[in-house]
């Protein structure tokens, strides 16, 4: 992969540049509420004061499954892991995992943002953010 131009999925999902990535996410300044992917509303209260946040990178795995059928557009491979991380700020996102054994995850484990390649296309690797257990 090497020459290759690294650039993010989706502008606005993460901070990869730094050692530590971190989540991109909205909180809301009149309810507290937070959301990803960030957005200009909140979803509780329907108010727009929504603020631009990131998230610490570590969180603990609450639930996983496998799949073995790529979705419809889908440009990984298969088979892949889901994960749903919950983080110390309060919020729960999904994501892939970077461990496709659904017999090496257990809930509650311990759990860390990396950027990993979610393919490759037109001479670019599009990174995205991945779930990976701390062993």
């Amino acid at each position: 992969m090497e020459g290759l131009v690294k650039v993010p999925v989706k502008d606005g999902l993460f901070q990869w540049t730094s050692p530590s990535p971190m989540l991109v996410v909205s909180g809301c300044s009149a309810c507290g509420e937070l959301v990803f992917p960030k957005q200009d509303y909140c979803p509780e209260c329907c108010t727009d004061t929504m603020e631009e946040k990131t998230i610490g990178s570590l969180g603990k795995l609450v639930c996983f499954t496998g799949i073995t059928s790529p979705p419809p557009g889908f440009k990984g491979t298969v088979p892949y892991t889901v994960g749903i991380v919950e983080f110390p700020e309060g919020i729960r996102i999904l994501g892939v995992m970077t461990e496709k054994n659904i017999d090496r995850l257990i809930p509650g484990m311990d759990i860390e943002i990396v950027m990993d390649t979610a393919f490759i296309e037109d001479e670019k690797e599009f990174l995205t953010y991945k779930f990976k257990p701390i062993q």
